[in-house]
């Protein structure tokens, strides 16, 4: 636990440099707008504080002085919507060369790990790969806008997108795919949520699809972004880690097992 305590304050400390590198602190709230989607437990409209995620971020910016507007959106919405600087930042996002080539990135918030999750009903046993062509022999659902769609499409795979994790999670359970790419969190989260009766006809595909940091991911058009510039920091980041500091403990102390 104290483990995990010190890993709280030393990522509090990074993400906190990092936007205020982005950020110019004044005295004044400045009303921010941040866009995200639905990736409980990370973040959710339909969560108390919009999920652990979410917190993290929301005592950020206010110890900054910035008073933030939320809003929500399908991912490729979101990603969309800082690209046309109608928002300052969209999350939680992974870094990968086509986004650096367009967006900015904070330093990371957390850490996440993306499973292949199936029925135990319809595979028996777990699935040893090493690359994904290994994968071509199963039918592969997954969420728009995510990272992984092109690096399936690359190497020829067929992949069943949906909206969101919510609705893919759905299409497994009704046998629409054999496997759902999805991070393991917000995997168990949505099948507790949606199937509680079935969590044990679940499982999770042992070698992880990717670890991954989670970060904001920075738009460079939105219209005020040019009065975002480099300011010294004088937080508390006691204070930060003081906010809800149980719920952020179990992020990173917490995880289930398939």
């Amino acid at each position: 636990m104290k483990k995990a305590i010190m890993l709280v304050a030393i990522m509090f400390m990074s993400v906190f440099i990092s936007l205020t590198m982005l950020l110019n602190i004044g005295t004044a709230k400045e009303k921010i707008i941040l866009v995200t989607g639905e990736w409980p437990p990370y973040t959710s409209g339909k969560m108390e504080g919009y999920g652990f995620f979410t917190e993290i971020v929301s005592a950020v910016f206010k110890e900054a002085g910035f008073e933030v507007e939320y809003q929500f959106y399908p991912w490729l919405r979101c990603e969309k919507n800082i690209q046309n600087g109608n928002a300052y930042a969209t999350f939680p996002y992974i870094i990968n060369d086509e986004r650096k080539a367009i967006y900015d990135f904070s330093d990371p918030f957390a850490n996440s790990t993306g499973k292949f999750f199936y029925l135990k009903s319809n595979i028996k046993s777990d699935i040893v790969w090493e690359k994904y062509e290994d994968l071509k022999k199963y039918k592969i659902g997954g969420t728009a806008g995510y990272w992984y769609v092109k690096a399936f499409e690359e190497v020829g795979m067929k992949i069943d997108l949906a909206a969101s994790d919510e609705i893919g999670m759905k299409k497994l359970y009704g046998g629409r795919f054999d496997l759902l790419a999805t991070e393991e969190l917000v995997g168990w989260s949505l099948i507790k949520t949606l199937f509680p009766a079935q969590l044990d006809n679940f499982g999770m595909v042992k070698k992880p699809l990717n670890t991954d940091e989670l970060r904001l991911m920075v738009s460079r058009t939105y219209p005020e972004a040019a009065s975002f510039t480099p300011s010294k920091s004088n937080c508390s980041i006691l204070s930060i880690i003081g906010l809800r500091s149980d719920s952020l403990i179990w992020c990173f102390s917490s995880s289930k097992n398939g």
